[in-house]
């Protein structure tokens, strides 16, 4: 009866499959190897666009598992070059335990495996090498794809709303693709000029869009993220992991590199959205005020008159009885200034609410600190998966492959750069901090007090804190009944109840308590 043989084939790119050094040559030379040596071939594996610096194989994990569903069988397993086995020297020494712990024999097209000491030593002596190949031809594709990028070509996928076309004199180029890339324009554009404001927003804006330009796309809010990042888009070029720093590509963007600047100030918060210019001391309560007829928002503006113009709050309702009919801006605020005085806050209270603010900053501080622990682990793991999937794409020349393993750097690249936006959001000082408590505790001592400066934000920060939502006023009557804002009518409450409080039994006695 013939020995059985095994054939294991590995080629790490799509392109050795039909260019005469692939699967086929590979399992021909081997078929004849065992011909020569009187083997029977009842298996055959073949591991096709894989790299040897990796232990896991679809095939050599069939192989082991037919190996195990037939361990009362000893097999040949022959391998057309000892590369074909790995191109590492710790996967290699894995893979061969592997394989001779199943009571299976090695052999070689161009080596001999045998116990002498001179066979293991030129074993591991080409186990190095074909090593030292791969980590070579990894850096070579490197140096070549850096040197691209460095150029200001984009070496990797490109992003939606870009593909690429073949340029005779810059090769692979990439141009804007419609309507992805209007689409995106306008979105990106208007959350610069603050036209959109948040994510969702963002992300609203552009499945409208797409549903108009029957675009059949999907889009997260991590997807929005990304438009909103991809430099690519500005025309310019950066790629973080191989230390290719921002530069001019040799493509040309849909938005200018101006705003992209806007836009990453504005995700990393540090531009805000211009305050509305009728948001004057004139007008504190504006937006506040509705009115009693018809319980829609009041406006504010100026009347003519000589020598100067007069404020006034008035109805600009269509069919509201009191449409245009003016009331003094001055006589509205004083009135407003009445219904601050009604609210009593008591110094005792105030006391508990500096010590409950301090407790929530140092709660906040801890969390604070827990957070950025996590995302600074995150930052670390998504680094050490963009060197991994490196070290494979240096190996693979199968373009499916390296396709889909640059898809995965872009994801990652963002997900770092979404981890890192995080990570440098800014934080409150405790400096900060006592400057906010502050002005809090001024607000609830002396709430008229603050709404009497020149400052149309402090005015406005006084509404805002003291009561809930929007207030009725009429023109000849005044505020209708004003409701304080939830937080506010507890801490005023509480003052009332001060009387009613018993002492919580602790080390020393409670009120009705004796000593023993």
């Amino acid at each position: 009866m013939k020995p059985q043989s095994i054939i294991y084939c590995r080629v790490s790119s799509q392109r050795q499959v039909t260019d005469g050094h692939g699967l086929d040559s590979q399992e021909k030379r081997c078929r004849d190897f065992a011909i020569g040596k009187g083997y029977e071939v009842v298996k055959v594996f073949h591991d096709e666009g894989i790299s040897g610096g990796l232990f896991e194989r679809p095939a050599m994990h069939n192989l082991i598992a037919y190996l195990d569903q037939n361990k009362s069988k000893q097999f040949v397993i022959i391998f057309d070059d000892l590369a074909r086995l790995a191109r590492d020297v710790k996967i290699h020494i894995q893979l061969k335990a592997e394989l001779v712990s199943r009571g299976c024999t090695l052999e070689c097209l161009n080596f001999n495996f045998d116990k002498s000491e001179e066979s293991e030593y030129a074993e591991l002596i080409l186990a190095a090498g074909n090593q030292y190949q791969r980590k070579q031809n990894r850096r070579q594709v490197i140096q070549k794809q850096k040197a691209r990028l460095e150029n200001g070509y984009w070496s990797f996928c490109n992003p939606p709303g870009l593909k690429f076309v073949k340029d005779p004199m810059h090769g692979k180029l990439l141009i804007c693709a419609d309507p992805l890339s209007s689409i995106y324009k306008e979105a990106i554009e208007k959350y610069a000029d603050n036209t959109l404001n948040t994510l969702k927003e963002v992300t609203s804006f552009i499945l409208e869009q797409y549903a108009i330009h029957r675009v059949n796309r999907k889009l997260s809010f991590n997807g929005a993220f990304r438009i909103l990042t991809n430099v690519l888009y500005s025309g310019y070029i950066e790629y973080p992991p191989w230390s290719v720093s921002l530069r001019k590509g040799q493509h040309t963007g849909f938005i200018s590199i101006t705003t992209f600047n806007t836009v990453q100030e504005k995700l990393l918060g540090k531009s805000k959205p211009p305050r509305r210019i009728d948001y004057s001391l004139d007008f504190p309560l504006r937006s506040f005020l509705l009115c009693d007829k018809c319980s829609k928002p009041m406006t504010g503006g100026f009347t003519k008159g000589r020598p100067k113009k007069y404020p006034y709050y008035w109805c600009k309702t269509k069919g509201c009885s009191e449409k245009n009919k003016v009331a003094p801006s001055k006589k509205v605020n004083s009135e407003f200034e009445n219904e601050l005085r009604q609210v009593k806050i008591s110094g005792e209270v105030l006391e508990l609410a500096q010590v409950i603010l301090n407790n929530i900053w140092l709660k906040k501080v801890d969390e604070y600190s827990k957070v950025q622990g996590i995302l600074k682990n995150n930052a670390v793991a998504v680094e050490n998966k963009v060197k991994n999937l490196l070290e494979r794409i240096s190996t693979i020349k199968d373009d499916n492959l390296v396709s889909l393993y640059e898809k995965q750097l872009i994801d990652l690249d963002h997900e770092l750069k979404v981890i890192k936006a995080k990570e440098s959001e800014r934080k409150y000082t405790p400096e900060e901090f006592r400057t906010a408590t502050k002005t809090v505790l001024s607000a609830l001592k002396n709430p008229v007090m603050m709404w009497q400066t020149d400052n149309i934000e402090s005015k406005r920060t006084i509404v805002f804190m003291y009561f809930d939502g929007k207030m009725i006023y009429n023109r000849k009557e005044g505020f209708r009944t004003a409701t304080l804002a939830c937080p506010i009518e507890l801490i005023a409450s509480l003052g009332d109840q001060k009387n009613n409080l018993v002492e919580m039994p602790g080390i020393g006695p409670g009120s009705g308590e004796t000593l023993l």
